[in-house]
């Protein structure tokens, strides 16, 4: 292990390696003491990322890996975490403790990444590892390319997107932007303002209250769309499809004018709010209720 310290600025690094002819596997477990407000900053490789709320103004940094250098940099106002290899192969396992409501960067290639209870601002983004978030308050992006993503449980504004995964989001209580190129859309518990869910070729699942003076937008290319409404529907609706159909659990008024024969408009309560809804193949669910946890079909 080789270990130095920078006594201006107050820089800490912390490297240590593999050589030929040493064990197949190090462990690192260190913990350094931080301002309020710093930010934690992690790269990783291969292998898995996984961050928890702790009780003290202190991150502990846990690792096991192989062929791997494990570097800490500490700056005033964040702690850098990352993975160093030559030949890029390199693989570890982290274990993070961090003080609750610490802001997080975290990007990794082929690592799987699980965050719960931190409770802060966070930028995630895996290529082709799967992303679980449990607990964010502040900005928050969440990206997969080829892993499926789940987060809950955020109170501020949400974008999060995977290419090939599925796209599940629980209990967000400010807007969301939800997409996905071929996988499952599915939004449950879902209480913004400015909602708005698209995919090629999954579909989309949404429950959740329609607030008034909301804006609302569900696509899919070839897939399903459902929309549970959760209490009144205050709303002006206009509904697409080009060879699906429209099911409504709420009265359909047309509103005037000429529209293709596959495209409704209408008004419920007092409009105020805008839904739209559209899928080129799909069939349009429009549902009373949000009922609990979001299925993976919409029962015909």
């Amino acid at each position: 292990m080789n270990c130095d310290r920078l006594s201006h600025p107050a820089v800490v690094v912390c490297a240590l390696a593999l050589g030929a002819g040493t064990l197949s596997a190090q462990r690192l477990d260190t913990t350094i003491s931080v301002r309020s407000g710093t930010r934690l900053s992690v790269s990783n490789i291969a292998g898995s990322v996984t961050v928890r709320a702790g009780g003290r103004q202190q991150i502990r940094v846990q690792a096991q890996f192989d062929r791997a250098r494990v570097q800490i940099d500490e700056s005033p106002g964040q702690l850098s975490v990352r993975t160093l290899s030559r030949r890029g192969d390199a693989e570890v396992e982290y274990t993070l403790t961090v003080p609750g409501g610490t802001a997080l960067d975290l990007n990794a290639v082929s690592s799987d990444v699980d965050v719960g209870g931190v409770c802060g601002a966070a930028n995630v983004n895996s290529v082709s590892g799967s992303v679980t978030l449990v607990c964010a308050a502040g900005d928050v992006t969440v990206q997969s390319v080829s892993g499926d993503v789940s987060v809950s449980d955020v109170r501020g504004p949400l974008d999060v997107g995977s290419v090939s995964g599925e796209v599940t989001v629980r209990g967000a209580r400010e807007g969301v932007n939800a997409h996905s190129v071929s996988g499952e859309i599915m939004m449950a518990e879902i209480d913004g303002r400015d909602v708005s869910a698209e995919t090629v070729s999954g579909e989309i699942f949404f429950s959740g209250r329609i607030a008034d003076d909301g804006r609302y937008r569900f696509e899919a290319h070839s897939g399903d769309v459902t929309v549970r409404v959760a209490g009144n529907l205050n709303a002006t609706i206009a509904v697409s499809t080009f060879s699906g159909d429209f099911e409504s659990d709420f009265p359909i008024v047309l509103n005037p004018g000429r529209r293709p024969s596959r495209e409704w408009e209408f008004t419920q309560g007092s409009g105020s709010a805008r839904l739209r809804l559209r899928s080129f193949s799909g069939t349009i669910y429009l549902r009373r209720g949000a009922g609990g946890a979001a299925p993976r079909r919409e029962e015909r």
